[in-house]
């Protein structure tokens, strides 16, 4: 009878050893596990990717516009967009990108002068893959490849990686379910933030139909979309809700103030 009693009490524990593992996992699976960027307010960041990162003039631009608007972020912030049209993140050479002193290094203004800067040591560095390639079956092992070998090249060098999931096609709007859940596990993996562009263009899709975050080709942003993504990077990055910021991108107000609370909700969607 005691010996029944110990292995029922060995079989007790044992099942709340793996409930409490399973649990972790779905826990890990659908919860980023960093909420915010270890680096507080980044004066210096990198975005690393494609042509989505660069239409419409590159979402570095609508991002420094809003942290422009928001004076108590203060002065100084510097973002360099470094992007391949088509690409994955097999093509970047991450690592020249943040040992290269001469990238960034001059500028030539408007007035035809001639600007020298110091070399640029970035905070954070912004990766996003191909439209496919985390969820393409020739191309998803190598999306988790480069990002885990891109995030370990960049804190080798002083700088805090991050992930921006990107967003379905519009007219594949399943997509988002593999791209959410790829994104989200590679971020938990090199605990890396994770900035859910994606669902925040889902959620826009579903809240304000007739806002077109898409150019024709239904895939790339409008200038709607990069606005879209600019604000939930920006929130993402500072800590901070894009409600209110007077920055509008040429938007008119209304499109404004619906996609900075769509961006708001969805981070806090994704976060809680």
């Amino acid at each position: 009878m005691q010996k029944m009693q110990v292995k029922i009490n060995q079989l007790g524990v044992l099942f709340c050893t793996i409930f409490f593992l399973t649990s972790q996992t779905l826990l890990g699976e659908n919860a980023p596990l960093l909420k915010s960027p270890k680096v507080d307010n980044p004066k210096s960041v990198l975005f690393i990717g494609n042509s989505f990162f660069y239409y419409n003039n590159g979402v570095h631009k609508p991002v420094l516009g809003m942290v422009k608007a928001n004076e108590s972020l203060g002065k100084g912030h510097r973002f360099r967009n470094i992007t391949i049209n088509s690409s994955s993140l097999e093509w970047h050479d991450v690592e020249s990108y943040v040992t290269n002193e001469k990238i960034g290094s001059f500028s030539i203004t408007s007035s035809n002068k001639y600007k020298k800067y110091d070399p640029e040591k970035y905070e954070l560095a912004i990766m996003m893959d191909c439209s496919q390639c985390p969820i393409h079956e020739d191309r998803k092992e190598l999306f988790n490849y480069y990002v885990d070998k891109h995030s370990k090249t960049l804190r080798d060098n002083g700088v805090e990686p991050a992930l921006l999931m990107t967003w379905a096609y519009k007219d594949v709007p399943e997509m988002i379910d593999g791209l959410s859940s790829a994104y989200l596990s590679a971020g938990n993996r090199n605990k890396a933030m994770v900035f859910p562009v994606g669902l925040a263009f889902e959620l826009a899709q579903n809240d304000f139909p007739d806002i077109d975050l898409y150019t024709p080709d239904k895939r790339h942003p409008s200038k709607a979309g990069t606005y879209l993504m600019a604000a939930v990077i920006y929130s993402s990055v500072y800590n901070v809700s894009p409600v209110g910021n007077s920055y509008d991108y040429g938007l008119n107000q209304q499109e404004k103030e619906r996609l900075q609370a769509v961006a708001w909700k969805a981070l806090n969607n994704f976060i809680k």
